[in-house]
């Protein structure tokens, strides 16, 4: 497997009550650079999505390799929230 995880803090309240994207140039990898795109999605991926450090359902939110969606909800996520979205790639090795 091949994990990466990726931080984002909003500056300014999100209101989820319509639907909300956060572009992956707004997230950060572990050595705190920016990133160009979420590369560990596939076929053969998961991912999970932690909010203030609770894990979120699966059904609260999407991704591609641009951006985080969220789609309609009755919440908010406040301004400094810490946002991870974390990602893990599986591959197989087939040896002869």
């Amino acid at each position: 497997p091949t994990a990466a995880r990726y931080f984002y803090e909003p500056e300014t309240d999100l209101d989820l009550t319509a639907s909300a994207a956060v572009a992956v140039s707004q997230f950060t990898n572990d050595e705190g650079d920016a990133v160009a795109d979420f590369s560990t999605l596939g076929p053969n991926s998961f991912s999970n999505l932690y909010i203030n450090g609770i894990i979120q359902p699966g059904n609260s939110y999407s991704i591609n390799p641009s951006e985080l969606y969220f789609p309609p909800q009755n919440t908010t996520i406040y301004a400094g929230t810490p946002i991870v979205l974390e990602t893990v790639q599986l591959t197989a090795n087939i040896t002869v």
